[in-house]
């Protein structure tokens, strides 16, 4: 069995890191794939480089839009993908090559509904590795305790292969930060089998004026909020997992504090 996976790669101001981004999913050793390029109103010079690394293959397909963010980018490639997997890279992060080949073979060859692998978080001056210690199948409950308490199994969207049919209905919400906490969550509550490689496939890059390194107004209300909406979804099944519930709200406000202390 070799099923296409539609890889949804958003594209925004990133023409320092698109290229090596691209290439790291050209040299993939899995080649049954379609990336779904979709350019949110860059006003660099992506759209070019672009068409200098990988315009010629077939598998890639560009697509422009208005400017509407991340979550918008990502529901428009949902709606775009032909294939019976989906996984999610963004534009200034890198995969390693068997990342493809490793997150299918979690689905197909042990009946799993999402892969997920380890990765590695690059800072400027260091990285930080994250990986469990060994393969292995987990449970729904399991996987949704991990998730919740951040640790083994991020809630980021990135890293992961997910069945296309878990997200008939489900979509990043939009207009809003901190959309991978209440989707994820969503999505696992749909599994009941996950693979869990061992091996950092995923390259995850911090750079500044990133996304996540901004300390935007109203950044702890909304990710309190994507907490309380992850926290309702999973406890109706999961009594017991409130307490990771109010220790990531915890984490909201030490955060928050984090950052008012250290903004100039």
């Amino acid at each position: 069995m070799n099923p296409l996976i539609s890889i949804i790669v958003p594209i925004y101001n990133v023409e320092k890191y698109l290229k090596k981004c691209l290439l790291s999913i050209k040299d993939q050793t899995y080649d049954n794939f379609e990336a779904i390029c979709i350019n949110d109103g860059s006003k660099d010079h992506s759209e070019k480089i672009f068409f200098e690394t990988v315009g010629s293959d077939p598998r890639f397909k560009y697509y422009i839009k208005k400017n509407g963010g991340l979550s918008s980018v990502r529901n428009l490639g949902l709606s775009l993908a032909q294939g019976e997997l989906i996984s999610f890279v963004d534009s200034d992060d890198t995969i390693e090559s068997s990342y493809l080949e490793e997150l299918v073979k979690g689905i197909v060859e042990y009946d799993c509904d999402i892969s997920i692998c380890g990765h590695n978080i690059n800072y400027p001056h260091m990285t930080l590795h994250s990986c469990f210690p060994k393969t292995t199948i987990m449970n729904q409950k399991t996987a949704l305790s991990l998730l919740m308490s951040d640790m083994m199994i991020k809630n980021y969207s990135w890293g992961k292969c997910y069945k296309k049919k878990l997200w008939k209905d489900i979509r990043f919400p939009e207009n809003k930060t901190y959309e991978d906490v209440e989707t994820t969550c969503r999505l696992f509550m749909r599994s009941s089998r996950f693979y869990i490689s061992n091996k950092r496939l995923y390259n995850y890059e911090i750079r500044k004026g990133s996304i996540s390194q901004q300390k935007a107004a109203g950044r702890n209300r909304e990710l309190k909020r994507a907490y309380r909406h992850q926290m309702d979804i999973v406890t109706k099944k999961y009594p017991f997992l409130k307490i990771f519930g109010y220790m990531n709200l915890l984490k909201a406000d030490m955060m928050h504090f984090y950052d008012v202390i250290t903004t100039k």
